[in-house]
């Protein structure tokens, strides 16, 4: 008797080439990154009741800067998946596509950061910004204390720095990877428990040191990791309900561990404790984050629809731009006082509400109006342009 279409339909294979977590991963670290930088600023009680029931977020939007932890692992397996399906582009094409995914945006906000950094310190600290801004421009910016804690530009583009860095090596590591991946999984973890067990918790002060790419190794190495267990059991056809179950059940036990670890770190109060707990935490973090990367992108075709649909896919295509804008307007609009306020000064110390919450409200959805202005107007017409006139000289090559 032919088996109903139906029960077929929930172990479809998942294609090798789009892992559906990581879809909902993008989205879900840039929004929780943004609720907790927009929470900064609004004191907003991160609470929800609804009758008798009370949802508390406030030890998960509290501990929202490790979701950039979470950000770099999407990173690494989304980087690594086509050199584990067999598509590794030479480094030249991979720097090519890196620099018309990043560059155009990267650049106009630097320069409106720029703009408004001028407007508002006069000429009096040229040869400062002209530093911090050379330093962005190379990304090195993470490597000076001008350009990371006291940059006048835009203090959450760091990660950009950490990324391009991760970029120089990825060309010559995956390849390795892919062929030895234990053994270079093995040697990446290593080097980053050396840099962050030997120096970077031995210095007095290691705010400077905590978020630089050798520290960070372990988190490449984790998103690297499973992407190449995902690559390998999406090209399996056999055994699809067991692979399925099995991914369901990671993907639970990733988002349960990452939860439980961002509980743990919330807890932390003391500011430099909170640097330690966090390259502490940093690796059993993105354990758990892998595990729904790939546990999710395995599992039932049900589950991988919810986690990669088109409303999500489309909020994951404006994350790089909110990511990039949503701090600074959040400071902005509160400096303007949109909304407006009572307070003389920070309404947030005196919990003004309905401020707290409309300013909120309001944070969110500039940075995401902004955010689609820039993907559609800048980020992917950039994009569309460079790739059009570099094709036509690789055929002319070919």
């Amino acid at each position: 008797m032919k088996r109903p279409a139906f029960l077929d339909r929930p172990l479809s294979p998942a294609p090798r080439e789009h892992a559906a977590a990581a879809d909902m991963s993008r989205v879900l670290c840039a929004f929780m990154i943004g609720w907790y930088h927009i929470w900064q600023q609004s004191w907003l009680n991160p609470s929800l009741e609804v009758g008798p029931i009370r949802l508390n977020f406030a030890p998960y939007v509290r501990a929202g800067y490790m979701f950039v932890d979470l950000m770099l692992l999407l990173s690494g397996f989304l980087l690594y998946l086509p050199y584990a399906n067999g598509r590794e582009s030479d480094a030249k094409r991979f720097y090519q596509r890196r620099a018309l995914r990043i560059l155009p945006s990267y650049w106009l906000c630097l320069l409106v950061m720029l703009i408004f950094t001028l407007i508002a310190d006069g000429p009096t600290r040229l040869g400062t910004l002209a530093q911090d801004l050379a330093a962005h421009l190379t990304f090195t910016h993470n490597l000076f204390h001008l350009s990371y804690l006291g940059t006048r530009l835009n203090g959450v583009l760091w990660t950009l720095a950490v990324e391009v860095q991760f970029y120089l090596l990825l060309p010559a590591l995956a390849p390795v990877f892919r062929k030895r991946p234990l053994v270079c999984y093995g040697a990446m973890v290593g080097v980053a428990l050396c840099f962050q067990r030997l120096w970077t918790r031995q210095l007095t002060d290691n705010t400077m040191f905590f978020n630089r790419l050798p520290n960070m190794l372990d988190v490449y190495a984790n998103g690297m990791l499973a992407a190449h267990l995902y690559a390998k059991l999406a090209r399996r056809k056999d055994h699809r309900a067991l692979i399925a179950a099995l991914g369901t059940v990671a993907a639970a036990a990733g988002v349960w561990g990452v939860l439980r670890v961002l509980r743990v770190q919330a807890a932390i109060g003391d500011y430099a404790l909170m640097h330690l707990g966090q390259m502490d935490h940093r690796f059993a973090l993105t354990a758990c984050g892998a595990l729904f990367l790939a546990g999710g992108s395995l599992s039932f075709a049900p589950v991988r629809a919810l986690l990669s649909n088109r409303p999500v896919r489309f909020l994951s295509g404006l994350t790089f731009n909110f990511y990039m804008w949503h701090q600074w307007l959040a400071v902005r609009l509160k400096l303007w006082r949109i909304p407006p306020y009572l307070a003389e000064a920070d309404p947030n110390r005196v919990s003004e509400m309905p401020w707290q919450l409309h300013y909120t409200l309001l944070c969110f959805a500039a940075a995401l109006s902004l955010s689609l202005l820039l993907t559609y107007l800048v980020e992917k017409p950039c994009a569309r342009w460079g790739r059009q006139k570099l094709e036509p000289a690789r055929n002319d090559k070919g």
